[in-house]
């Protein structure tokens, strides 16, 4: 499916993570726990559910929270999963992404409005902005994932495993940037390596380009959420892995979800420049999507919304591959993560959001709490 990313076996990807073990870390969690002041009982049913009759149309269910007024209101775990655990976000990580992009803007340290320098005399546009909306023109075919044809899985874990950024770079023009709208897992690549070479353009050799950007991503925004769990992966030639690999838990991708709920200010901490929320949740050419993020939208969209129209419209969206969802309902002052696995189709992800769905609509209104 165009929307989202493939999953291989990692095996097959000789990426690096900066971190030991892949699914289990000791857990510092500063959540206050808060028994809520609204109706859970459809979440619990959702949770029952989901191990139950909607197992079928939504696979498993490895992980589901709610996070409420800044509070853990909702937490419930499948076999072999706990707050500790770490799981593979896919294409969360392009909202990830776009939060580093973020950061740095917010240091002052880069402008994403400069053409590229990843990419051999690029379009005066194609542009940080641009890669983060989706909006480059690269010729990119995301296509059904067949490893023979799909870039994707071409870049990830084929001829351009070794070097993502430059496999994604040598995609010609086909459109000029900010014209259309085309999902790409190589243009968030593309971004993870934009950053990096303006962060560390003296940074020599793989070893040394993961470990200067994999220190700055725990500085600038692992640390200061409290994600002690988050798991960035490089490939061989040490570029981040921006738009499928990162490993955290189910309360580390609420803490991300929350930063966006509270625009980008974390305990009194500015962490992502002022409107940055605001370009994350603003669609360009597509409607379904801003900047890194999904954008709920009126019923009959193409593509649909998440919540295909019956969820408050306001609310927006990391999601990847297997059903990985971090969900943000300001209205509701809410952040809904569900992990798991489940079949990738269309139909699928349309019984995922309607399991979601009552859930949220459930929720007090921000203004009640």
């Amino acid at each position: 499916m165009k929307r989202r990313d493939f999953a291989i076996g990692l095996s097959a990807a000789p990426f690096f993570a900066t971190g030991a073990n892949a699914r289990l870390t000791p857990a510092r969690d500063a959540w206050p726990i808060d028994r809520g002041r609204g109706d859970f009982a459809p979440a619990a049913r959702a949770w029952d559910d989901a191990r139950g009759a909607a197992a079928k149309a939504i696979g498993q269910t490895d992980a589901f929270l709610i996070i409420q007024n800044d509070a853990l209101v909702l937490e419930r775990y499948g076999p072999d999963h706990g707050p500790a655990t770490r799981h593979i976000g896919w294409s969360m990580t392009k909202s990830v992404t776009q939060a580093l992009v973020g950061a740095a803007v917010a240091q002052g340290r880069i402008d994403i409005n400069r053409p590229l320098m990843v990419v051999a005399r690029p379009d005066p546009k194609l542009t940080l902005r641009a890669l983060l909306t989706l909006t480059d023109g690269l010729k990119w075919d995301e296509g059904d994932y067949n490893p023979a044809s799909s870039d994707a899985a071409k870049m990830l874990f084929g001829p351009g495993r070794l070097d993502c950024a430059a496999y994604a770079a040598a995609k010609p023009q086909a459109f000029p940037p900010g014209v259309r709208w085309n999902y790409s897992t190589g243009s968030f690549v593309l971004a993870a390596a934009e950053l990096q070479a303006r962060l560390f353009p003296g940074a020599r050799g793989p070893i040394e380009r993961r470990a200067t950007m994999a220190k700055w991503m725990r500085a600038s925004l692992f640390d200061p959420l409290g994600m002690t769990t988050a798991l960035p992966e490089f490939d061989a030639a040490g570029t981040f892995g921006g738009g499928s690999f990162l490993y955290a838990s189910a309360r580390d991708f609420a803490r991300f979800g929350e930063l966006y709920r509270l625009d980008g200010v974390w305990r009194g901490r500015r962490i992502l420049p002022k409107g940055w929320v605001k370009f994350a949740r603003t669609p360009t050419v597509e409607p379904t999507y801003g900047a890194g993020f999904w954008l709920e939208a009126k019923a009959g969209a193409k593509p649909p919304s998440l919540m295909g129209g019956a969820g408050p419209t306001d609310a927006f969206s990391a999601q990847g591959h297997n059903g990985q969802v971090t969900l943000i309902v300001p209205s509701k002052a809410a952040v809904i993560v569900r992990l798991g696995l489940m079949d990738d189709g269309d139909a699928a992800w349309k019984a995922l959001g309607a399991w979601l769905t009552p859930v949220v609509g459930a929720l007090p209104d921000a203004t009640s709490l």
